[in-house]
């Protein structure tokens, strides 16, 4: 019997909070909107507590918090991610004689170079000293990826060529 009254006392909420959202205008009704949906929100959290069953979001907190340091971790592959993005969008943009070079190089010396993140005109511990140090974030032992570590061996080929 006391299912069914509170399933009718949420019913009867819902139905007056509907129907005053629907007759509300513009900014006052994006605000009942989120001050229902937040009241909702901490009345579904204070069930859960009280009746002991805020098991499964503690556990989803508690996962989620284990894999920041992960997460955290993969932020440092951005720059990279970002040189190769760049260099994906020039090479679309470039014209059919440069795009025959590369597919008989494999690769320019300035592409080479933003890869590894130096000059084109380093010299050759500057390009040793990149490539060790971009092989040590993306390595596949270490968890990286097979294509970046094999665009950045072919950038310290083609600049020590």
């Amino acid at each position: 019997m006391s299912r069914l009254v509170t399933i009718l006392a949420i019913a009867a909420i819902a139905y007056l909070v509907w129907f005053k959202i629907s007759k509300a205008r513009g900014e006052e009704k994006k605000k009942l909107i989120i001050w229902s949906i937040a009241s909702g929100v901490i009345v579904v959290l204070g069930f859960l507590a009280i009746t002991g069953r805020l098991n499964f979001i503690t556990a989803a907190i508690t996962g989620a918090v284990a894999m920041l340091p992960r997460a955290i971790q993969l932020l440092r592959y951005l720059p990279i991610l970002n040189k190769l993005r760049q260099h994906a969008r020039h090479s679309s943009h470039q014209n059919q004689n440069n795009q025959q070079a590369q597919a008989q190089n494999g690769m320019s010396r300035h592409q080479a170079s933003e890869i590894l993140g130096i000059k084109p005109d380093a010299s050759k511990e500057e390009i040793i000293k990149a490539h060790k140090r971009m092989m040590q974030k993306v390595h596949p032992d270490r968890g990286g990826s097979d294509y970046l570590a094999a665009q950045i061996n072919q950038a310290k080929d083609t600049l020590l060529g």
